[in-house]
This record gives C-alpha cells, structure tokens and sequence, in this order.
C-alpha cells in the first residue's frame, strides 16, 4: 500500500445523481447551503477544557460539510481533497479549531473491501482544516474511490465517498479520451446548473477548468441575468485578506451541484483573475475590484494561499511551490499543457474603474511591442519546451484567455497596411478590442503561432474560457493574409467555452426581460458581422452559458457545446448548441452535424 503526506503549503451521479446521494450517504452526508450549519446554534457538547465539540449523530454530517475532491490525475497518481469542522464555530477563515487526525483511504470498489492506499495527515487550523494529500502508487487508467476518516474526542467521522480516475500510462493504448472543459463561475450570478450536467456525465474522464472558479466582488457587484442576484456570497465584501479567499472557497464548496462534481470526477483546474482580482497581472491589478495604493502583493500571497489551501491542485516544485503552470499526460494521445497566463504577464494597455488614468494613450501600437510578454520569460522557456519536446499525437493548450485576433483591420489594401505597420507602427494584426487577452500581447503570441507552424507534425488545440461567450476558431499564420484571403492557413485550432454563470454579452446589455427578443436579434448581428470581419471565427455565440464536451481521439479533436437556457433556475434544461472538429493533420475547426454520444461511459 501506498503513504502520502498532506501537500498542504506551509506558506502559500458518482455514476448517476442518484448513486452520488446514495454513496454520499454510505460515507457521510453533504449538507447544502451558503452557511456553515450549525455555526450559531448551541454547542452540542464540550471536553474537558471547555471546547466545544460537534455531537452525537450530526458528526459524520457536520465534520465534512465542505465535501470531497480530487484533481491532476497522472498514471500513478491523484490528489484528494477534504476539509474537517472540528467544532461549530471552526468555519473557513475563523483560525480556530483543534488538529484532527485523519485517515485517507483510496480503493478499487465503492465498499471499501479493496484499499489500494492508505495514510494519516492531521487537519489543522493553520491551514483552514483542509486536507490534501498526493495519492501515489495507483495503477493507470483505473477508477478509485476515495474517503477521509477524522476521529476527534474518541468520536470517528466518515466523509462521503468520492470517485476519481488515474490517466493511461506512457505505453497505454488510448483508442480516445473525453472530458469537460468549464470557466467563469460567479455565484451570485445564477446556479451552477452546467457542474449538475457535468457530474452526471459518465462519459467524460475529468473536467478542465480554465478559471474564475471564484469571483471577488462585493455581494450585488457583479449581477447576473436582468441585473438579478440568485443568492448571496459570503463574505459580503470584496475579498481581500485571507480569511475572505478561506470564506469565498468555503462558500462555492457547499453549492451541491459543485460539490457534486468534484465527488464524481477529477477536476484539472487553473486559475485567471478572479481568483485574485478583477485584471491582475503581475504587480497588480487593472480592474474594478482592486482599489488605487491597496497591498496587490499581500493580496496576491492570500488568495493564492488560499487557493492551494482549497484546490486539488499539484503545483510544481519550483519557486517556493508557487508556480501553476504545469502539464499532464494522458497516454501517447494527449498532452494538456496549462500555462499561468495571470502571474507573470505585463500591465494591461487599458485599464478600468479608478485606474483608468494608467491606460497606454498609445494602446494600438503598444499591442505590438516585442517587449510585452504574457507568459514572461522563464514561464514561456517553460512552455516552448513543453510544446517542442512532446510527444503525443495531440497538444492542448488549457488557454485562460483568448488566443484569437479579435481585432478591427487598419486596411484591407496592401500597400496601405504595410505603410501603417512599418512606418506609422501599427500591429501587424490590427486594432486590438480587447486588449486584456493575447492580443494585447500580440508579438508574443505570433512567437507561439512560429512556433507551431514550425512543427508539422503537431496537432494543437487551444481550449479557452475567460470571455464568456463561445468561439469556434482558426488560428491564423498570418492574420493580414488570412483576413484577405490571401493565405487562409492555420496552424491550430481554438474552442471557448461560455460561462458557468457569469455575465456574457446577452447578461449585460439585458437589463429587463422585455428587452430579451432585440437583444438576441441585436447579437446575432454582432456575431455575423465579426466572423465577416475576422473570417478565422467559424462560429460564435454571445447569449447562452454553459460548457463544453471534448473528445480526443486518433483522428480528430471535437467539441460539443451544451447550452443552458439560463441559470437563474437550478433546474432549467440543456440543450447541444453547436459541434466542431479539428483533425490529424489538418488544423483549423470545421463544424460538424452531430455531437457526441453523450451515452458512452468511462465510469
């Protein structure tokens, strides 16, 4: 059997939904709300020194209420996830609470009667009470259950079981490999309704979040649908300590549609701003929710902190084990690579809220300036490296924010484009209208697109969250020749998923329900009129959120998106949107007439 140690950093329908409850019941009950239960009701009972100490048949209940979770599968190996309630008052971010020994158990059966992998950590105050521990020594491309034991006061609590599944081996012979992709999750937004359809799905091997798992704004700062909230966040303000990141992660995990989702599959995950703060970057942030002369540096150290504390996440060794950016792989097949595209990166060229007196007056040339870098310098060595010394048939690229040009042109004529790069020094790929992605990065990204082209026998994907709104994209070689047709070759192909629940375009120029039919008319318009401007965009959608269904095989990449009608109700329904494909040898995506068989099962 195999030990493991808690990685926690000292600084820093299990097959249907049915069987989910049914197994959560077996190894305790997840208890659902935005409200630790029982944090201000009368202790049931106290040691000798006057602790107080849950009680009696609520224990299994209460001690686990935050759930179970597992991400970054490899062949041999998963991380597991829990946090303890040692006692009523020990919430996320209070600091209190005595040390608790945990059991963590790892089997091949649902029951318990095969444990492949066992160990003791201790679940402490100083680091939220969470548990993480790196599971080793499993066997690749099996499903395991996993579960956490904590005994306080000669008392046992038993967690609900969680099931997770380990990637095929480097020899493996991997016909095809399914999963999720999701991103953009504000709370007070809507309902989770797209994790619900996720952990149903027994077709899908892990999910890829691409971020914003959490937003940071005030309670009422970010609304959803016709400017409605659909529940509250804890705290109320914007988060800014680490008491408020320990409160925010402790508030998403007892939504059980999430909760669901982590206990029925691992989950891949990264994050993008809103972990942190509205356009951060690497020495601070641009946007809405980080005020003028605030400690960007403090913040950033707390919610990462925080973040690590809370995510089952394996980070890499480096740096004080602060670096994200990392791969995974999945046989000879596929290769997730995952960059850090926040923590590194330079200032964005347009700035919002207060800073916007820092915004580059010469923003359009300052896109295209060698010097800007998204990755920065070590991170992109890093990936270069990742991209140029793989060796499976297929590349992903888990891309937090759109790597497409979406830009205006300066001229369709020639002659004129090139006097307005090389004399006036405009970007070679155009006006940027949205500067916070990789187009405000533009020099770097070409880099990229070099990159790959130089490397025929790649097959690369890019798939992307961030913009709330879906994408079905080319990726251009060269975006003047592309944009006139004069040389349409791409060298890969992007797919972005929509939102979980955060505002897309519809959510924000919809402010009441009368308005809905022009609106939808009105982006419609919108969408028609960008795909003619910037021909590389196949298909784009602007009003529905939701995810996507990935499937990789031996001849092509193929994307479902599903939609959802709106999340202001848990229990709207799903619909496929659109279907596109990339294939071996042939990059750039190509709608196609079905979607998956949603039907098959890995599970």
């Amino acid at each position: 059997m195999s030990q493991s140690t808690n990685t926690n950093l000292p600084t820093a329908n299990l097959t249907r939904r049915r069987v989910l409850q049914g197994m959560a019941a077996t190894g305790g009950t997840l208890a659902a709300g935005s409200l630790l239960p029982g944090a201000n009701a009368t202790p049931a009972g106290a040691n000798s020194a006057g602790r107080d100490v849950l009680g009696g048949d609520n224990w299994d209940r209460e001690a686990f209420v935050h759930s179970v979770a597992s991400g970054d599968p490899t062949a041999e190996s998963v991380i597991i996830w829990t946090r303890v309630t040692p006692q009523p008052d020990a919430v996320p971010g209070s600091g209190i609470g005595a040390d608790v020994p945990v059991e963590w158990q790892v089997a091949t059966d649902p029951e318990f009667k095969t444990i492949t992998a066992r160990g003791n950590v201790t679940a402490s105050a100083e680091f939220d009470h969470t548990v993480k521990v790196d599971a080793t020594g499993l066997n690749p491309a099996t499903t395991y259950y996993y579960r956490f034991i904590a005994t306080l006061d000669q008392r046992e609590a038993t967690s609900r079981v969680g099931r997770t599944r380990t990637a095929p081996g480097a020899g493996d012979d991997v016909s095809a490999i399914r999963f999720g992709v999701c991103s953009c999750s504000n709370y007070e937004a809507g309902f989770f309704r797209s994790y619900r359809d996720l952990a149903d799905r027994d077709d899908l091997e892990f999910v890829l979040h691409l971020g914003d798992y959490t937003y940071e704004y005030e309670t009422g700062g970010y609304k959803g649908m016709y400017g409605q909230i659909a529940r509250r966040v804890e705290p109320h303000h914007i988060t800014k300590t680490l008491a408020d990141f320990r409160i925010r992660q402790g508030t998403y995990r007892q939504d059980e549609d999430l909760a669901d989702l982590h206990a029925a599959k691992p989950m891949i995950c990264i994050w993008d701003d809103h972990e942190f703060a509205d356009n951060n970057w690497r020495e601070g942030a641009t946007g809405e929710s980080f005020a003028k002369g605030q400690d960007y540096q403090a913040l950033k150290q707390s919610a990462s902190r925080a973040y690590f504390e809370w995510m089952p996440v394996r980070v890499r060794p480096d740096a004080q084990a602060q670096h994200l950016y990392r791969t995974l792989q999945y046989g000879p097949l596929l290769e997730i690579i995952i960059p850090d595209l926040r923590s590194y990166r330079d200032a964005q060229l347009i700035q919002s809220g207060d800073h916007w007196m820092n915004s580059d007056p010469d923003f359009m040339r300052a896109a295209g300036r060698e010097n800007r870098t998204m990755m920065g310098r070590s991170q992109f060595e890093w990936f270069a490296g990742a991209l140029s010394s793989s060796t499976a048939k297929w590349q992903i690229i888990a891309n937090e924010v759109m790597f497409a040009p979406m830009t205006l042109p300066h001229s369709l004529d020639p002659n004129l484009h090139r006097w307005l790069v090389d004399t006036v020094g405009l970007p070679e790929h155009g006006i940027p209208l949205n500067p916070d992605q990789w187009d405000g990065y533009m020099a770097e990204r070409q880099k990229i697109v070099d990159l790959i082209a130089g490397q025929p026998d790649k097959n690369v994907v890019f798939l992307t969250g961030d913009i709330h709104s879906s994408w079905a994209s080319d990726i251009p070689k060269d975006v003047f020749g592309y944009r006139t047709g004069r040389n349409t070759k791409a060298v890969a192909a992007e797919f972005v998923t929509p939102s979980v629940t955060a505002n897309g375009a519809f959510d924000s120029m919809c402010v009441s329900r009368e308005f809905d039919a022009p609106t939808r008319q009105l982006l419609r318009t919108g969408q028609d009129l960008l795909t003619g401007i910037d021909r590389w965009f196949k298909w784009i959608n602007f009003t529905y959120h939701g995810y996507m269904a990935v499937e990789v095989n031996q001849e092509a990449t193929q994307c479902d998106w599903h939609f959802v009608d709106h999340v202001l109700s848990k229990d709207t329904r799903f619909r496929l949107g659109r279907s596109f494909q990339t294939r071996v040898g042939a990059p750039g995506a190509r709608p196609v007439g079905a979607g998956l068989n949603r039907e098959a099962t890995v599970y």
